[in-house]
């Protein structure tokens, strides 16, 4: 249970590794973890942060599309073994009844975490991690504070959407790497500061669009001795601006200050059109899984359901590519629509800039954090595509490693037949959802872990064909649900017979299916449910 002790031990024992962090990637410490937190923060997605009604306690929760009006409780105070009375027939005719009959046992729950975990303070939706502090939305990690989105990370500070990374700081879209500092949309780096769209590269410096490079100062290669001198330099001069101000500029903030450059690639380099991609996988997948949820399909595309299936979601915008103003898609996520619109390109277009685009080694040498947004203009461009591995059939997706058959979709990693997602990892025949680890069959089933044939559920874990669930763990076969574990054929967080159980979700899958069918909208989801005003 949080306690002002387990607070204490959590922030300093993450303080303690802060400045080790710092030592690893900057060379030097620059004071403590909480002096930083406004910088530390500063592009990360948005939590809701509320207090318990029962007790007043802070608490956090990574979305933040709540309805106002509903009760709130720390995960902490969650009774998971409480009994309620079943609902009476009546009471179960409908969602509207099941809403206005379970009010008082509807508590959003704050600062939830599952698995095996521990020191996890002022957090939220995080599984198997331990030292944990103002993050959400992460798993299997340790080490962690003032982060948004990423899994199997370790000593990650101010950072979004990271993977399998370790002792970053304020890096953005990292895979697979180490010891970086304002590293974008990158993988398989160590120790590279203020780039972009790198892979596989050691050791590089206001770097763009480029694979294996080493000892890189905008682009071009220098002897290890002359890049070690120039990189003190320039860390030198970080460590100096964050002991002093607290804060460094983003990568982000230096390419909004580039004048404009009209970018040349030679042109047979690049293909023309885009690969072709088809919808029939997804389609399909569509049609299996709403069967699978509602006992009947929902015809007539995917698209008809546009509006609804992508209400919680982040769907790919449209850009325009600054080398020929091809379309381009790009995800509302993490400061990249705040990426400079004339700056943009797509991965085949990048890598052909990043093989031409370098500074020279004078040129190098000169390089300051001051007047870097002078030096870098025509290097600074933005492979805001990043497909990554194996993918295929991919449409109007974007930010992709080892997946196929998507559609409209961004953040996903090893997933497959996903329409109208945001950041899947491990999953497949979803729609709608938002943040789901090793998630199957599933509609609207946002920030959960392992979870199968779900609808309407968030704050999950290892949950099974059951609809309308918020911080439940270890559950099947169950519906309106709030704050349970271990339970089966429960309606309102009550238990009733298997076989009255099955005639209940027949009938309201049916209705679900009908509203659907005709309004291609439904009028509840899990998050206005708990307030009981649709």
């Amino acid at each position: 249970m949080q306690t002002l002790q387990s607070l204490k031990t959590t922030v300093a024992e993450l303080d303690r590794n802060f400045r080790a962090t710092c030592r690893a990637v900057l060379g030097a410490e620059i004071g403590g973890m909480e002096e930083h937190a406004q910088w530390l923060s500063f592009g990360n997605e948005p939590m809701t942060h509320t207090k318990s009604q029962l007790s007043g306690r802070e608490m956090y929760s990574s979305p933040p599309y709540y309805a106002p009006g509903g009760k709130w409780m720390a995960f902490e105070e969650v009774d998971f073994n409480k009994k309620f009375a079943p609902l009476s027939i009546n009471e179960m005719k409908d969602i509207d009844s099941i809403a206005r009959a379970t009010q008082e046992r509807f508590f959003y729950a704050g600062n939830i975490y599952f698995g095996n975990s521990g020191f996890i303070e002022l957090s939220s939706n995080i599984n198997d991690s331990f030292y944990v502090y103002r993050t959400c939305g992460n798993g299997n990690s340790k080490y962690l504070a003032y982060s948004t989105v990423g899994r199997r990370d370790t000593s990650a500070y101010g950072c979004n959407g990271v993977e399998e990374s370790s002792h970053c700081i304020k890096c953005t879209r990292a895979f697979k790497s180490s010891r970086c500092f304002e590293l974008w949309m990158s993988q398989n780096c160590t120790e590279c500061y203020y780039s972009s769209d790198l892979t596989g590269c050691t050791n590089c410096f206001f770097c763009f669009n480029v694979k294996n490079k080493k000892n890189a100062i905008g682009n071009v290669e220098l002897p290890p001795e002359k890049y070690r001198a120039i990189k003190e330099k320039l860390l030198a001069e970080i460590v100096e601006m964050l002991r002093k101000n607290k804060s460094a500029p983003t990568l982000l903030q230096i390419a909004q200050k580039c004048k404009p450059h009209k970018i040349s690639l030679p042109g047979a380099a690049v293909p023309a059109e885009p690969a072709p991609c088809s919808k029939e996988g997804v389609e399909k997948a569509f049609l299996q899984t709403t069967q699978i949820l509602f006992g009947k399909p929902l015809e007539g595309g995917i698209d008809r359901y546009a509006a609804w299936l992508s209400r919680r979601t982040r769907i790919p915008q449209t850009r325009a590519s600054a080398a020929d103003g091809s379309t381009l898609y790009i995800s509302p996520y993490a400061n990249y629509q705040d990426l400079p619109k004339d700056r943009l390109l797509s991965s085949a277009q990048a890598a052909v800039h990043g093989a031409h685009a370098k500074l020279t080694a004078g040129e190098a040498e000169a390089l300051t954090l001051a007047n870097a947004h002078e030096k870098i203009g025509a290097l600074a461009y933005f492979n805001i595509e990043m497909m990554e591995g194996k993918n295929l059939n991919l449409c109007e997706c974007q930010i992709v490693s080892d997946s196929s058959n998507c559609y409209r979709a961004s953040f996903l990693r090893a997933s497959k037949n996903c329409g109208y997602c945001f950041w899947m990892d491990g999953c497949a025949d979803s729609f709608g959802c938002y943040g789901p680890f090793d998630t199957f069959s599933a509609i609207h089933t946002h920030y959960c872990n392992t979870q199968s044939r779900t609808f309407e559920i968030d704050c999950c874990g290892h949950c099974y064909d059951s609809y309308f669930l918020h911080n439940c763990e270890n559950v099947r076969e169950s519906m309106f649900c709030f704050g349970v574990k271990n339970r089966k054929y429960c309606i309102g967080n009550a238990e009733l017979d298997a076989a009255a159980y099955a005639k209940v979700k027949s009938a309201l899958c049916g209705q679900m299916w009908e509203e659907l069918s005709k309004k291609k909208d439904l009028k509840w989801d899990i998050y206005n449910i708990g307030s009981g005003k649709a």
